[in-house]
């Protein structure tokens, strides 16, 4: 449950906006660019772009206390905790909790986001997931990087679940011994890759 801080009186700019629509529009942007906003970026760009000279309604306690606000007063307007930079903020009306999330996720250590993907996808299907998916939005790798990231992932103790299965176009699935036998995980993913293509 959210605990909204009391509004903050802010001075509208000059142009007679108010730093809470600033605020708010300022998220709502980032969300259909297909971006969160976490804290310490807000407190940027509110200090560049906030009502007042000096930005005397830019202060952090008092965009904190209208992120506060705004996000009370908005339905599509959430918080997301943690992450870099201290909470993260975004607009359901152009993206869903579960995206945000993976944006959030993204943030951390690339190998653990991939193991992360690989056995939700393995135990809440189930399906094996394509190793290219990582390289498509939200993820945004390069080819390059998502086969060091795989070979990294081989060397490490914590990801020996992990493991591969390729289809009969050689493309390479990923899937979780924890969740997925090998011989239904290549059922799968031959069907992903080349049956349902075939039987639409």
């Amino acid at each position: 449950m959210k605990n909204p801080a009391p509004p903050a009186k802010i001075r509208p700019a000059q142009g007679g906006e108010t730093l809470e629509a600033l605020l708010a529009a300022m998220i709502r942007k980032s969300s259909e660019g297909g971006e969160i906003l976490s804290e310490s970026q807000i407190l940027a760009r509110a200090a560049e772009q906030g009502p007042g000279n000096p930005p005397e309604g830019t202060r952090p306690e008092i965009v904190r206390a209208v992120l506060n606000e705004i996000i009370r007063k908005n339905e599509d307007l959430h918080q997301l905790p943690g992450g870099e930079g201290g909470p993260s903020y975004y607009s359901s009306a152009f993206m869903t909790e579960a995206y945000a999330r993976l944006l959030l996720r993204k943030q951390g250590d690339p190998l653990l986001l991939m193991a992360e993907i690989v056995r939700e996808n393995s135990a809440l299907y189930p399906r094996p997931v394509p190793l290219d998916l990582f390289t498509r939005p939200p993820f945004g790798r390069t080819p390059q990087e998502v086969l060091q990231d795989w070979a990294r992932m081989g060397c490490r103790e914590e990801y020996r679940d992990i493991v591969s299965t390729t289809t009969s176009t050689s493309r390479v699935f990923l899937y979780s011994t924890l969740h997925l036998e090998p011989d239904h995980a290549s059922l799968l993913a031959e069907w992903l890759d080349v049956g349902q293509v075939d039987n639409p």
